[in-house]
């Protein structure tokens, strides 16, 4: 049987299981997990998201994301006669109303470490917002980008297998085989994704990594990147004026991994401050609050704790969030 040092084991379980960030703050962030979750957003913005999770073990996985948007506005030309000595602008004769079409842009950089991996990823995101009736909108997006894996033999401690307490000689089928395959592999990594949303209801699904051919480095097995699907349902409520309730459900998934089920509510008062609770189903359970300091500078922090085993080792972790908009 395989004897592995806890940090070599959160490694393997995180490269499985989390292959993507996890993010609590998911109403501030939408576009991490989705590109076309920038359309629901018109304002310029270029935020920063840090994490900490499970804290308490040593080597735990750490998050920064730092990703931004703006919409590409079309350039309103402005047509007079020079020759004219009309001194007040001419108001031109209305006309039908047309669909336009918004198209925004954006990118993201995360650096993503976990036991003994880690990686360091830069995208570059496309979406296109297509109105439709009753207020109702819809938008596509895209998202290409370059991903780095490394791991990392020094922060991986392997016991041997017949004497844990004689010095690791191989026979660990796993660990051999990353250090016969290397230590850094470079892939492309895509996403697409679809929002339709109103100002009260929104409902998105997103695929992100595989799809496309890993050409630019060598890929083996073990920095293989699984398709990951996610979905988001919310629903805004207004309790009071000034006071709003919306719930979200996340559902996603990893290829040939488990369904991982998650809850938010949250709750906005005047429109400024904003504050709600988190429960990942058999994992965790967080509360998370935030605010407007003015009509640029947002601010965020959330913490959750470990709701299984993990508890016992874990303090839990903790995750800010900070956007400045233009």
């Amino acid at each position: 049987m395989r004897l592995l040092y806890v940090i070599l084991f959160l490694g393997f379980g995180a490269l499985k299981a989390q292959q993507m960030p996890q993010v609590r703050q998911i109403n501030v962030s939408t576009s991490l997990y989705n590109p076309a979750g920038m359309a629901m957003n018109k304002q310029a913005s270029i935020s920063i998201l840090a994490r900490w999770q499970m804290l308490g073990f040593g080597y735990e996985p750490r998050t920064i994301a730092c990703f931004g948007q703006t919409i590409i506005k079309k350039k309103v030309k402005t047509v007079f006669n020079p020759g004219s000595r009309i001194q007040y602008p001419i108001e031109p004769i209305e006309k039908k109303k047309k669909r336009v079409f918004q198209h925004f842009i954006g990118g993201q950089l995360i650096s993503d470490n976990y036991g003994a991996f880690k990686y360091i990823e830069s995208s570059g995101n496309y979406a296109l917002c297509i109105p439709l009736y009753n207020q109702w909108k819809l938008s596509t997006g895209i998202r290409i980008g370059i991903k780095n894996n490394v791991f990392s033999p020094s922060q991986a401690s392997v016991l041997n297998l017949s004497n844990p307490q004689l010095p690791y000689d191989g026979g660990d089928l796993t660990y051999d085989g990353f250090l016969a395959s290397g230590l850094r592999s470079i892939s492309l990594s895509s996403g697409v994704g679809f929002t339709l949303f109103s100002k009260k209801m929104f409902f998105s699904g997103a695929l992100q990594h595989g799809g496309l051919l890993n050409s630019l480095g060598n890929k083996n097995d073990f920095f293989d990147q699984q398709y990951h699907w996610n979905s988001q349902i919310g629903y805004t409520m207004n309790i009071t004026n000034g006071l709003e309730l919306q719930p979200i459900i996340n559902i996603k998934q990893m290829y040939q991994g488990p369904v991982s089920l998650e809850t938010t509510l949250m709750t906005s008062i005047n429109y400024i401050f904003w504050a709600g609770i988190n429960y990942q189903h058999n994992a965790s359970f967080g509360i998370l609050a935030g605010m407007e300091v003015s009509d640029n500078l947002k601010i965020g922090y959330s913490i959750d704790f470990s709701t299984n085993r993990i508890n016992r080792f874990s303090n839990g972790g903790h995750e800010i969030y900070l956007s400045y908009g233009f």
